[in-house]
């Protein structure tokens, strides 16, 4: 199980999307995915990385609506 981690937030493309795909990144590892389905749905996927993560409710939280206010404004 890992510790404590650096958690920071990355912009990826990917051509086949018509939205950005928003990253959680673990000590620069992708442990989660988010973003607009080209239907419009704001969807959560969770990576195999994110086994042994340690991260608290609120924190968790905190960094998805983050993520979900980057994806917001990448449809705009």
């Amino acid at each position: 199980m890992r510790s404590k981690s650096n958690f920071r937030l990355r912009k990826t493309t990917d051509i086949d999307r018509e939205y950005a795909t928003i990253e959680l990144l673990a000590d620069d590892v992708a442990i989660l995915d988010t973003g607009f389905s080209d239907n419009g749905i704001f969807e959560i996927a969770f990576n195999e990385s994110i086994g042994g993560v340690i991260i608290d409710w609120v924190e968790l939280r905190e960094w998805i609506e983050k993520a979900k206010d980057l994806a917001e404004l990448d449809r705009s």
